[in-house]
């Protein structure tokens, strides 16, 4: 109880005092956190974002469990392993503390676009997005679905899709609502030209970095799934990044993506290349 009440005021403290960095420099990789986190603090996400320690002999078990596919994480819950989930070890008593436009409590997406790839910032935004709706297609005929993109204009695309299995519609004019059914959303913003982290790039290069730190403008990549739908939106989560440009990170809240038996999982997480970063880090 008293690792729980201290974690709690640790992830409370954070939310009050967190803030964005303006720095215009290249972060530098932080020995005392996990990857995850330098990759979420590099993209701009700052605000509610800690790691969470954990005895350093329960490390590897933890994370082992956490990774498992569908990410189950039956061990990460399991309190023989001297851990508590996200939930019980104090998301809820940060809920009414955080804003909308708190870093840690949204989806979010990141990139650091090569300059090989656009001549200029708005070309390297439409880029991005057709990096995304191109990902979004080969997920989807990975998994089965058929799609139809229903919007793609300004920064922004709906991809509709239909499966059965997973009670998703198809669209009938007059008799199905827009809620019932399953679309994916991205909206991405233009990117700043500036020098990427070494962790990142492999040097301090110059890419188009795409962040996302802003309260609204931010990059985002979002399942809009209807509530009678069975979608596992870890796995087209995981299938849709596997897909996208190794330079692409998603970003995960907790309680924000859901698995094929309806619970959703209650730690962030960071998506590369359809590989999960948790914010996990051993105890001093």
């Amino acid at each position: 109880m008293k690792n729980l009440l201290t974690l709690a005021t640790l992830l409370t403290t954070a939310s009050l005092f967190g803030c964005a960095s303006t720095s215009t420099a290249p972060v530098t990789y932080m020995e005392n956190h996990s990857e995850a986190y330098n990759i979420a603090h590099a993209g701009g996400l700052v605000t509610d974002i800690q790691d969470t320690k954990v005895p350093a002999d329960k490390v590897g078990s933890i994370t082992e469990s956490m990774l498992k596919v569908g990410f189950v994480g039956a061990g990460y819950v399991n309190p023989q392993l001297g851990m508590t989930n996200w939930q019980t070890a104090g998301v809820n008593l940060l809920d009414e503390m955080l804003q909308p436009d708190s870093h840690g409590a949204r989806n979010s997406l990141m990139a650091w676009m090569p300059l090989s790839e656009a001549g200029s910032t708005e070309d390297a935004q439409t880029r991005l997005l057709s990096h995304v709706k191109v990902s979004i297609a080969a997920a989807m005929d990975e998994v089965g679905a058929s799609y139809e993109t229903i919007f793609d204009k300004d920064g922004k695309l709906v991809i509709q899709f239909i499966k059965s299995e997973w009670n998703c519609p198809e669209y009938v004019s007059g008799k199905t609502e827009l809620d019932d059914l399953c679309r994916v959303r991205a909206q991405i913003f233009e990117p700043r030209k500036a020098a990427s982290p070494a962790f990142i790039a492999g040097t301090q290069e110059q890419r188009y970095i795409f962040s996302s730190g802003h309260g609204r403008k931010y990059q985002s990549l979002n399942l809009l799934i209807s509530d009678n739908s069975t979608v596992p939106e870890d796995e087209v989560y995981a299938t849709i990044s596997k897909n996208l440009p190794e330079w692409t990170y998603l970003y995960f809240a907790p309680g924000m993506v859901s698995m094929d038996n309806g619970e959703t999982i209650d730690f962030p997480y960071i998506l590369n290349n359809g590989e999960a970063k948790v914010f996990v880090i051993p105890e001093a």
